[in-house]
């Protein structure tokens, strides 16, 4: 019987990056990747999906082993990642996927259409293409099925299709399937002879049963949700969410209760689960979702629900990470374990609004019916599981770089190219300035579109995807790949990064140029040009002013607005030649510093390559309304248009929750914003004193967590420039 998890955390916990591979199991990751070149490099007269099936199948017969005896989630496969910080890129990934996505871009792409988003992009604009990196696997169906029953249904599909007719682009994909899950089996197999060197009965027999069948136990349910990750991310996607695991789990759980078994060994098996992905360094965390409602407004909590916040409030991690699907009939135990939790520094967890995920799903008309069953994946986007293939991050463009343009003619400030049709430098009205802005904000997300569309039309010449799409009905059934988009609803997502930044830099145009007089736009982009170096006085006094977004002030609010419906009215569900719909966001994720190093200074006050305003953050230090004028500064977005994601982070002083009343005025603040539409709420409660602490004595405070963006990190592992920006919100409470 295996120790304790209390008694092996120490062994698991960095399991990863300590890990001793086992060379008598297979080859090195350095001969893995100079066999899997040779392939990829004589691959090109098979078929894409063929040739793909054929090199994994390859890597996982030949790849080495580890098992470490301390936990129950014992093998490691060596793909030569780096586990020092975030998991890196595996040996498949440089090998075979990125050669070929270089190969088929530059071949198979427009020339012209590359040339001109290279161009513009090279300013900072943020012009991504097809998003094929984050994935929602239908866990339904996996866990059901396994992987036997997976292989057994695409056998089933190739036979009909034989018989019947089936194209022979059909047959190659069941074929690549096939070949996938074989490969897979053998794996399994393969792990199974090696683990019974070592003495362990239980990992050994769960291993066995999923060369079987489906997963019979709780056990079973949870190594096999472990195997798949290993299995579909090899190579270029990541399984970015577990899923609705307190529905998925539960029966399985209560099932071996009813059989006797101990349920504080069952709970073991929970944390040993939990800091597997801790010890994997998963990036930017792996999520899972809880709870939520039925169309009906049914709550959907249940006791496993209670049992995993209460698991991973003990255990003190940040990854895996949760998102809480919330609504007016949630069990508030729930929501104050929830808050408990965020408030003594366990943070990692996210709080979405069914009632607004719901309405932004029928502005793409897509009914409750299905929306009920929407899962988060990434950092807080909603997906609905088996159905959608969302393409969460499509583009994530930097609408401040279009301000910029919009105030220099089309030319990037940093570089002195032209890098849009040239627009009028002297509008004569603040509305014909925000007229230029749209254009030029317009002129990207067009081409982002456009480029994205047809990024997407090679996804499976780049990378063909027999694992994730095996997990679908309708591929098996119709016999597609998921990026041919067979499912009901194939979508794509743009983000809109450094709205702060530009309302507050168009709230000082309007103030100080078109209504005051104080300076011309030349005046102001001498200034801009000149990064407010010998115009200090001028800077300090936008700085200081009170006017600014996130405070529930008119002017700047309604520029907001203006933005936000704006982009709505015309892209909010613009129908996509893939057949799906548009879907928009408003989170910067951590680009808000990225991509404020190519852009130049702004009329905000902000310096040249400063970090931009974060998701629906005011501009650091600049909400001084507190979270109550904040909130209402953001509840003016209609949340149905942006589905794809419209967060609020908040930033609370420890002692506005302290106690009881404290922990209900905190329960008050996320029922007023959920109720009045909001969309998500995360956030950090922490003081700039104890930030300040960290950064003068990192040892002191090593696991202080703090909520990055769509994920937490510790503190004291931040760079210095993103300590100093969580210190600045936090002088701002």
């Amino acid at each position: 019987m295996m120790k304790s998890f209390a008694e092996n955390r120490e062994l698991v916990q960095n399991e990863f990056e300590e890990a001793c591979w086992d060379e008598t199991t297979g080859l090195s990751p350095e001969v893995l990747r100079e066999k899997l070149s040779e392939m990829q490099n004589n691959s090109a007269d098979r078929p894409r999906p063929l040739a793909r099936a054929e090199m994994y199948a390859w890597l996982l017969d030949n790849l080495q082993l580890q098992i470490n005896p301390n936990t129950p989630f014992s093998v490691k496969f060596n793909l030569g990642i780096d586990y020092t910080g975030f998991a890196s890129a595996d040996v498949f990934l440089h090998a075979v996927i990125a050669p070929q996505m270089g190969k088929i871009t530059s071949s198979r792409m427009d020339p012209e259409l590359m040339r001109e988003v290279n161009y513009k992009n090279s300013s900072g604009l943020g012009i991504v293409g097809a998003d094929l990196f984050h994935t929602v696997p239908d866990w339904n169906n996996i866990i059901k099925l396994g992987f036997t029953g997976i292989l057994k249904n695409a056998e089933a599909s190739r036979s009909r299709l034989a018989a019947s007719g089936g194209t022979e682009k059909q047959l190659i994909f069941l074929d690549s399937v096939i070949i996938s899950f074989k490969a897979i089996l053998r794996m399994l197999e393969r792990i199974y002879q090696y683990s019974l060197k070592f003495d362990l009965p239980e990992f050994s027999a769960s291993v066995k049963r999923l060369t079987e069948d489906a997963p019979q136990t709780f056990y079973d349910v949870l190594q096999l949700s472990v195997f798949y990750l290993y299995f579909e991310e090899i190579g270029l996607e990541k399984g970015r969410t577990l899923g609705p695991i307190d529905a998925l789990y539960l029966p399985y759980y209560e099932a071996d209760i009813a059989k006797g078994a101990d349920p504080e060994q069952l709970n073991d098996l929970i944390r040993y689960f939990f800091i597997h992905y801790t010890a994997a360094k998963r990036f930017a965390a792996q999520p899972l979702t809880l709870c939520g409602s039925d169309e009906d407004g049914s709550d959907r909590t249940n006791e496993m629900s209670h049992l995993i916040l209460e698991i991973y409030d003990e255990l003190n991690i940040y990854d895996p990470k949760i998102q809480i699907r919330c609504h007016k009939n949630l069990d508030d135990r729930i929501l104050t374990k929830a808050l408990d939790m965020i408030r003594h520094g366990n943070s990692s967890i996210c709080l979405l609004n069914d009632e607004a995920v719901f309405r932004g799903y029928e502005r793409l008309e897509i009914p409750r019916s299905d929306a009920q069953d929407y899962v988060l994946l990434g950092c807080y986007e909603p997906i609905i599981m088996g159905k959608e293939e969302a393409e969460i991050s499509t583009a994530r463009l930097n609408m401040a770089k279009c301000l910029e343009f919009a105030l220099n003619g089309g030319r990037d400030m940093l570089t002195g190219k032209q890098i849009f049709k040239e627009t009028p430098l002297n509008p004569q009205s603040f509305e014909e300035l925000v007229e230029i802005f749209y254009m030029h904000l317009d002129d990207t997300l067009d081409l982002s579109i456009r480029f994205a569309d047809t990024h997407g039309r090679y996804s499976t010449e780049m990378n063909p995807s027999p694992i994730y799409s095996a997990s679908f009905t309708d591929c098996i059934e119709k016999a597609t790949d998921v990026h041919e988009y067979p499912l009901p609803y194939n979508n794509m997502s743009l983000k809109c990064i450094g709205l702060a930044t530009v309302v507050d830099s168009l709230t000082v145009l309007k103030k100080y140029v078109f209504e005051r007089g104080e300076l011309t736009l030349d005046e102001m982009r001498k200034i801009l040009a000149a990064d407010w170096e010998g115009y200090e006085e001028l800077r300090t006094r936008i700085i200081k002013d009170k006017e600014k977004y996130g405070n529930n002030l008119p002017v700047p609010d309604a520029i907001m607005t203006g933005i936000t419906k704006h982009l709505a009215d015309k892209y909010c569900g613009m129908p996509l030649a893939r057949g799906g719909k548009l879907r928009l966001a408003l989170d910067s994720i951590d680009k808000c510093i990225l991509y404020g190093k190519n852009t130049a200074a702004s009329p905000d006050g902000r310096k040249a390559r400063t970090t931009l305003s974060k998701n629906l953050c005011a501009t650091d230090g600049m909400d001084r309304g507190g979270i109550t004028a904040y909130m209402q500064s953001v509840l003016k977005i209609d949340a149905a248009d942006y589905v794809n994601a419209a967060v609020l982070d908040f930033v609370l002083h420890p002692s506005a929750v302290e106690g009881e009343k404290g922990l209900d005025d905190f329960k008050s603040i996320i029922r007023i914003f959920f109720e009045n539409g909001g969309f998500a709420i995360q956030g950090n409660i922490v003081s700039a004193e104890k930030l300040r602490a960290a950064q003068n004595d990192p040892a002191k405070y090593s696991t202080l967590q703090i909520r990055v963006c769509g994920w937490n990190e510790y503190f004291v592992k931040l760079s210095r420039v993103k300590q100093d920006m969580f210190i600045r919100q936090c002088e701002g409470i």
